[in-house]
């Protein structure tokens, strides 16, 4: 009845009249329970006496029900609704429109995915469909790494040849050596010359939050490479899924080591003929699991280190092609004072002199914007803006003064480069040294001498100002570590005898008090305790010795801030010494004319390198510089002292951080705090 177009809709006045003059026959009370205001519809006699039908909204209270059961009316009733309508509208309506944005939402991901929710097991290895750009010639000072992988390249080219012969390529090349050193790019440089598809992909991205994922991805990544063949697939950092699984993480139901288990399947599963080669990259081999390595899966493994001096010159040339250089501009000299740098430092050294070059507004790279750029990739940029006290400022100069005249005067330390007040980067001073070449073993005296230097910060410190700073924090640091490795390590103490003892190491331990009783390492203390003492003894004897060169050299570094070795032997009138004029250059690129200057080291036809040896600036011929103090623990009862032998696996890197034989390596002097470290 409600809403029907027969019923006279009328004021809630009108319909109280009809009741009140007992007009009304029918009535029919809707009420609405979600408003105060009800509806009344039914019939009433008109003026006429026609009975018609009525609609009229009323406010529902007792004195309403009391008027209605005084006027008489014989029925009526009272109805309770709730409207279709809107119940639709406060909830079904809201309900749907919040279904369809989900809707759209999730149809949406599963457009950029590819074929739904399913990708999820599909592999995240790229493809690049262009034939690559980069070969061997963009790839320089691995030349031993590229003879190994020729085989390969030739099978990809013409795998008939090795087919004819029944010949069997490997299955896998993995590629192990320091970060920076090129092994992305050999592999890249190998799908390039061999014009093979390339296939990318990272160690991780095989792990996902889903149990099962990775080993899913496995399947279809070499799904995708047969489907290619022949084609490279190359896994970069496969330490992040191919760690042993007898490392104790995880567990027996890790999803790393599913993802491990399916890789071995494949590797060994896929038929060698199918024309895909699977090489990967990592700079942790010894986590990688000993199935991993096996013949059968990665049967060929080619260790990339660090260039060395003809590697240097090579990927200086290569990278040098990309910027503008003076024509005075010597990359061997450059070459041959960065030992330590791998492909991605000198990369950096030259991206970072084209920009120096282009802050001074300069039309070409210069060999001061070279030396600058290695500066600051080493030590770090030089930090003007810093306000230092005076005094500390002076005990800064003296104590980088004590380190460079002690480096001056051993004939076995590492050539002194630059010395330095202005802060660089987290350092307040430092004391730079060079090396010219290579180094992969140290004598005895030579250590000796290296820990001499360290030794003379503090002591410069007591005997200018007869008093001792925290600078000399790094250098006691780096001379423990370097002396406990003589003795424990490197056989160096008589005493001791020829034992390692610092491999052996034990959670909650110290490595060099497992595995040997407390005798022992109270014997080994005692050793490092001699070895120190020595040094420091030493250092104060030099020192004193000339003592007019420390202040001499002191005093001119706070008026200077930096001196260079030239200007530190000019000035203490000490002669350059073949090793320096080798180095030596004006500010834009060309070689002193006042010095006669030799060869720079060109391959002689002996096939050497060409590197010359050092020749030591004499000390002065009135002055004798005391003889190295070597405790009786370490004095060999022959004058020769014998090399310290590396293994192959640990050549390069005889002293681990504090032994400054690498310009990467090298720490600074002098940190915010006060302490300080002798960087050579």
């Amino acid at each position: 009845m409600m809403g029907s177009k027969e019923n006279d809709e009328m004021s809630t006045s009108g319909f109280l009249s009809l009741l009140a003059n007992n007009q009304i026959k029918e009535l029919i009370i809707e009420k609405n329970p979600s408003t105060d205001r009800s509806v009344a519809v039914g019939k009433y006699k008109d003026d006429q006496g026609n009975e018609r039908a009525y609609e009229a909204e009323i406010f529902l209270s007792d004195d309403f029900l009391e008027m209605v059961e005084q006027s008489g009316v014989g029925d009526w009733k009272i109805e309770t609704k709730d409207p279709i309508g809107r119940t639709l509208l406060l909830f079904i309506v809201p309900l749907l429109i919040v279904l369809l944005i989900l809707y759209f939402l999730f149809a949406r991901q599963l457009r950029n995915a590819g074929k739904g929710a399913m990708q999820f097991g599909k592999s995240r290895a790229r493809l690049s469909q262009n034939r690559q750009k980069i070969t061997f010639s963009d790839v320089a000072g691995i030349e031993e790494a590229k003879e190994e992988v020729e085989e390969v390249i030739d099978y990809l080219k013409d795998p008939d040849k090795f087919k004819r012969l029944g010949g069997q390529i490997p299955k896998g090349v993995i590629m192990v050596g320091p970060p920076g050193t090129g092994k992305t790019l050999l592999a890249r440089a190998i799908a390039g010359e061999a014009d093979v598809p390339f296939f990318n992909i990272s160690g991780s991205d095989f792990v996902e939050m889903f149990v099962g994922v990775g080993a899913s991805r496995v399947r279809d990544m070499f799904e995708q490479g047969k489907r290619n063949a022949p084609c490279i697939i190359f896994i970069d950092e496969i330490d992040a899924v191919g760690r042993s699984r007898f490392s104790g993480y995880g567990g027996g139901h890790d999803e790393r080591e599913q993802t491990l288990n399916a890789l071995l399947v494949e590797m060994d599963g896929f038929e060698g003929k199918s024309g895909v080669i699977v090489m990967a990259a990592t700079n942790r081999p010894d986590v990688l699991d000993p199935a991993l390595l096996r013949p059968g899966r990665f049967d060929r493994q080619i260790s990339i280190d660090l260039p060395d001096f003809r590697g240097r010159h090579a990927i200086l040339n290569v990278h040098a092609k990309k910027v503008k250089l003076a024509d005075n501009v010597d990359l061997e000299i450059v070459a041959r004072g960065t030992p330590g740098f791998s492909g991605a430092d000198l990369a950096n050294l030259v991206n970072e002199s084209a920009l120096l070059a282009a802050r001074e507004d300069k039309m070409a790279i210069y060999m001061d914007d070279l030396e600058e750029a290695r500066d600051k990739v080493c030590w770090g940029k030089e930090r003007r803006s810093r306000v230092i006290d005076d005094h500390e400022k002076k005990v800064t100069a003296y104590h980088e003064a004590g380190h460079a005249l002690i480096g001056l005067h051993c004939d076995n330390t590492t050539p002194l480069h630059k010395v330095t007040i202005i802060p660089r980067g987290n350092a307040l001073g430092a004391t730079m040294h060079l090396p010219e070449y290579d180094k992969y073993t140290h004598t005895k005296t030579e250590l000796i001498d290296e820990l001499t230097v360290l030794m003379g910060g503090r002591c410069a410190e007591e005997i200018i100002f007869n008093e001792i700073t925290s600078g000399a924090y790094v250098d006691i640091k780096q001379a423990s570590a370097i002396s406990r490795k003589m003795v424990c390590e490197w056989g160096m103490s008589e005493s001791v005898g020829l034992l390692n003892y610092g491999d052996i190491d034990g959670y909650g331990q110290e490595p060099y008090h497992g595995g040997y009783s407390p005798e022992t390492a109270r014997e080994i203390d005692l050793e490092v305790r001699q070895i120190i003492t020595g040094v420091s003894q030493r250092a104060m004897e030099i020192l004193m010795t000339h003592r007019d060169q420390l202040e001499k050299l002191g005093e001119q570094l706070l008026v200077e801030e930096t001196m260079d070795v030239f200007a530190i032997k000019d000035l203490l009138d000490m002669p350059i010494g073949e090793t320096e004029k080798r180095r030596r250059f004006k500010g834009n690129g060309s070689l002193s004319s006042d010095e006669d200057t030799p060869d720079s080291g060109d391959d002689d036809d002996d096939g050497t390198e060409g590197v010359p040896l050092l020749v030591e600036a004499p000390a002065d011929d009135d002055v004798e510089t005391p003889a190295p103090v070597i405790p009786d623990a370490l004095a060999d009862d022959d004058a020769e002292v014998d090399n310290v032998d590396v293994d192959d696996k640990d050549k390069g890197k005889v002293v681990d951080g504090p032994l400054p034989e690498t310009a990467e390596s090298r720490a600074p002097d002098r940190y915010d705090d006060g302490t300080d470290a002798v960087t050579g």
